[in-house]
């Protein structure tokens, strides 16, 4: 589904065998893949006028009428053939035609019949081969009133095909012809057919996620977002679940497409509207869609690249789009890549919520109808690596595309042409074993509940794991947006939505300069998220829950906070509001330096310290006028002439390590205190580590 797409309502059963009535010794295979009850059009079945009949969906009944020749539709399930399979109608018959199910299907000219004729008075097997028809068993009598209802069941076993009517075997063709997995209602000459059930059993090679309730349905969003015969595509909540970004096709109804971006607002009643445009330069003359959304709202991935001028460039790739300070959308600029192949006409991007991974579905020029999905990072020079595939557990010989990273970091949605699926190309999650980004689980297909006959992807998800958003097709057959309670076996891991505000340390109030807010996992201090604050210093992100982190805040005029964050007892979706205070670059002002760790009792530095020291480096380079003092400090254990000692000794050598950064030496002070400025009691060893410290403090 390249930016295409439809649903049906499958209900699954595992493991179940269920005797033919009425014929002992024959069962049912083990898994239930479709039952139509025709409350809807999920499966999207013909609707309208031909030539010869009318196809009409009304009352909980499939509806053909037909004048003359044949009429006939048929959906290709994804049965699995080579295995018994089982299929069964509902059906009533009212003229001196025939009608019933059309069967074992390639096209209209290859397939099989089983039907009602004469008023329902008596049955018929045959079937089209290369257009001729042929009748297979004669006609023969049934009983009950004319225009009665029965129901119709092909069993095919071991290559034989039986046929069964209200629960009666009346025919058994011992080599069957299976033309393809093609299944429908038939109709020749003057009749009416009336299809209430449609049921089709197979054994599933399906690796369906477990413990997915077989009552999980998706819901078409509204009018506001879903326009009459229009498509709707790229669904991309914000991971509060607020806003919903989509792309819509602004040039429906001509020829080629133009999409552009919308974004709609969550209502109090959880509805989806107030959506409006993107507008310019986010939205030009080319194609337009959010790839992804970070977590605080003010960066949008976007697909396809965009000049100065904000007008599109015609070659691919994506584009990263910011918020000025007043809120409104800056020119896109483009995500450069180390290398990409040099002429894929199809790519998904998706960027990750810690901001420094990307993963791509791209084609390579000698696989035009092949993408497979790829995995680039993030550089210390702002550029991306070279995408590398993620493995053959995940891509396959068949079209995977369309990834979405969950906020936990491990959980990927995408959607597939290859793995087995119900039909189309199908939403499936894996999650990811190690950091090589090559070893996942094996992906599990997300069910009948949200996957359909037709092509169903773009999937997207709250970060509270609660709703999901996906695009399928509607009953006319356009593209639209659907929405799913996702059940527990569904949700990714985890995650803790953490908002705050960057604050003056002083007045309490909003920084009046944006704040850039990064953290970092412990204990190796490896990025898990990035922030800006800017309008009212607000910043937004979503970590995974089960790990501790550290809190950087950083703001020109002021000194670098560092707060601790443990969320290793979050095993369950939650947000947390935290305030950062961050000290004015004036005199007098002080600042505990958190991070800085020494060997027992020497004074040598060791490595796990200088995160924090070239992050002290910066703010020097960035403010040349800064002069600052290091205060070290030690707690009361042992000789207090010694503890002196020991704290001087450990702020010159901070002080020797920003010079070798280039810090002029005159810059720089240092005194040690030893155990004489403590800032908690020395009753216990976590007071006492609190008081073991280095202060930054600003003199000029």
């Amino acid at each position: 589904m390249r930016h295409r797409y439809c649903p049906p309502l499958f209900a699954l059963a595992s493991l179940i065998c269920l005797p033919a009535a009425g014929s002992a010794g024959q069962a049912l295979p083990p898994n239930l893949l479709l039952d139509d009850t025709f409350d809807d059009n999920r499966q999207g079945w013909r609707t309208g006028r031909t030539d010869n009949g009318t196809f009409s969906l009304e009352g909980g009944s499939y509806r053909l009428l037909n004048q003359q020749a044949v009429s006939l539709t048929y959906q290709a399930l994804p049965l699995n053939t080579a295995a018994d399979y089982a299929l069964e109608a509902t059906v009533q018959q009212r003229g001196a035609g025939r009608g019933g199910l059309y069967w074992a299907a390639a096209d209209e000219d290859n397939g099989n019949v089983f039907a009602l004729e004469n008023d329902g008075r008596s049955v018929v097997i045959g079937r089209w081969q290369k257009g001729k028809w042929e009748e297979l068993h004669p006609a023969a009598a049934l009983p009950g009133a004319a225009g009665a209802a029965h129901t119709l069941r092909v069993l095919v076993h071991n290559g034989a095909a039986s046929y069964f009517v209200d629960g009666q075997e009346v025919w058994t063709q011992p080599a069957a012809r299976t033309f393809g997995t093609g299944v429908g209602p038939y109709a020749s000459r003057a009749t009416e057919l009336r299809l209430d059930r449609l049921r089709a059993w197979h054994v599933a090679r399906i690796r369906l996620a477990p413990d997915v309730p077989l009552t999980l349905e998706r819901t078409a969003l509204g009018a506001a977002i879903n326009e009459p015969r229009t498509r709707e595509t790229s669904p991309r909540v914000s991971p509060d679940g607020r806003q919903l970004y989509f792309a819509r096709d602004v040039q429906s109804g001509q020829p080629g497409q133009n999409l552009d971006i919308f974004v709609a607002q969550r209502q109090p009643d959880g509805r989806y509207a107030e959506t409006r445009s993107l507008g310019f330069p986010l939205n030009n003359e080319g194609n337009n869609a959010v790839e992804s959304i970070t977590p605080d709202g003010n960066t949008a991935l976007l697909m396809n690249l965009y000049q100065p001028d904000g007008h599109p460039r015609p070659e691919r790739g994506a584009s990263l789009a910011r918020r000025r300070p007043d809120g409104q959308w800056g020119v896109p600029e483009p995500v450069r890549f180390r290398a990409l192949p040099p002429a894929a006409q199809r790519a998904d991007y998706f960027l990750a919520a810690g901001g420094t991974t990307m993963l791509l579905a791209l084609d390579a020029p000698s696989h035009p109808q092949k993408c497979d999905l790829l995995v680039s990072h993030l550089t210390p020079r702002g550029d991306w690596t070279e995408p590398k595939p993620l493995g053959p557990t995940i891509n396959t010989p068949g079209d995977d595309y369309a990834p979405f990273l969950a906020p936990d970091g491990k959980t990927l949605y995408f959607a597939s042409g290859g793995h087995p699926g119900f039909g189309g190309d199908d939403i499936f999650v894996s999650t990811r074993l190690d950091e090589t980004w090559t070893k996942w689980s094996e992906p599990l297909n997300l069910g009948p509940g949200i996957n359909t006959l037709q092509d169903d992807g773009y999937f997207s998800v709250t970060a509270a794991g609660d709703y999901a958003f996906l695009v399928g097709s509607n009953e006319q057959g356009d593209y639209d947006l659907f929405r799913v309670t996702l059940p527990p076996a569904l949700r990714p891991k985890a995650t803790v939505l953490l908002r705050g505000r960057a604050v003056d340390a002083r007045s309490g109030q909003p920084l009046p300069v944006a704040a850039d807010i990064k953290v970092e996992l412990l204990p190796k201090n490896t990025p898990a998220g990035q922030a800006t604050a800017a309008s009212a210093g607000k910043f937004q992100l979503t970590l995974p829950g089960g790990a501790s982190y550290t809190l950087r805040a950083s703001a020109p005029g002021y000194l670098p906070l560092t707060q601790e964050l443990d969320l290793t007892a979050s095993t369950q979706y939650g947000e947390i509001s935290r305030d950062l205070p961050l000290t004015p670059l004036s005199a007098g002002q002080r600042m505990a330096l958190n991070n800085l760790f020494f060997q027992q009792s020497k004074a040598d530095i060791l490595p796990t310290s200088r995160p924090e020291l070239d992050r002290l480096v910066q703010v020097l380079k960035d403010n040349p006028e800064l002069k600052i003092r290091l205060e070290g400090h030690t707690d009361n254990q042992g000789d207090p002439k010694l503890n002196v000692k020991l704290s001087e000794e450990r702020v010159q050598h901070v002080q020797q390590y920003l010079v070798a950064q280039g810090i002029a030496a005159g810059r720089l002070q240092t005194i040690g205190y030893g155990g004489a400025k403590p800032v908690a009691p020395n009753d216990n060893e976590y007071n006492r580590r609190k008081n073991r410290r280095v202060e930054l403090v600003v003199l000029e």
